[in-house]
């Protein structure tokens, strides 16, 4: 088999510790030039994560998703009262608040038993795609969805998060 030419350079810079160290494994490793043993131990690793089997990814049990959906509602609530607080609207932003206030606790409470959290997610789901389009609006718009609007998103989202309080 003909001999190959390396035509690819990279220029790498070490600190002299580390060079030493590489330089010190090189000829523990029989006296092998330093940028050669660079060389092969890089392609060793870079063959040795490529046969390494991807590992799968973890299937979310339904206590991790409720947790991941409270956290997408905590963040909604977050930007509604931003733009509550941003067009004064003080009852507003004080009663989303204190929704956002309930998903914290809920968050922390939330159930771990797949049963549980599975019949709560039922719930929460449609009411923080709700909300989702409500802080979706309001960012749009700089300003908040009518009362009668808001607050029927509000209540059937606190009702969905009680359900996670002890």
């Amino acid at each position: 088999m003909p001999r190959r030419r390396r035509t690819v350079h990279k220029l790498t810079r070490w600190h002299d510790d580390e060079w030493q160290r590489v330089a010190d494994a090189a000829s523990r490793s029989g006296g092998v030039p330093p940028l050669r043993f660079v060389r092969e131990a890089a392609l060793a690793a870079a063959d040795a994560g490529a046969a390494a089997p991807r590992p799968k990814p973890r299937q979310r049990r339904a206590g991790d998703e409720l947790v991941h959906q409270l956290a997408r509602v905590m963040n909604n609530l977050q930007q509604l009262q931003g733009v509550a607080q941003d067009d004064w609207n003080d009852d507003a932003a004080q009663l989303i608040g204190a929704v956002l206030q309930t998903a914290e606790a809920a968050t922390r409470a939330a159930p771990e038993r797949e049963s549980v959290a599975a019949a709560i997610l039922a719930d929460l789901r449609p009411a923080g795609v709700a909300l989702n389009e409500l802080a979706h609006r309001a960012n749009a718009t700089d300003g908040l969805p009518p009362g009668d609007e808001l607050n029927a998103v509000l209540e059937t989202l606190f009702a969905a998060l009680v359900r996670c309080l002890p």
